[in-house]
């Protein structure tokens, strides 16, 4: 039961630095750009910059996950 218990916390511990780190990469990214990619995404259904920024959030998900291992 504890070991349960305790995956459960380190797996929420990974989420919360995973979404860290791509709040980060987002506000990165879009200092990087001249526009608001947010809201050409959203507004303006831009396809290629979600693209974007999916391959950047999978990016991610890849190294923090390679780096847990």
């Amino acid at each position: 039961m504890w070991k349960v218990l305790t995956n459960a916390i380190e797996m929420l511990i990974y989420a919360a630095i995973y979404i860290i780190f791509a709040l980060v990469a987002v506000k990165i990214v879009g200092a990087t750009f001249t526009t608001e990619f947010e809201k050409k995404i959203s507004d303006e259904n831009n396809i290629a910059l979600s693209l974007v920024c999916a391959a950047l959030f999978i990016g991610l998900a890849v190294l923090l996950a390679s780096i847990v291992k």
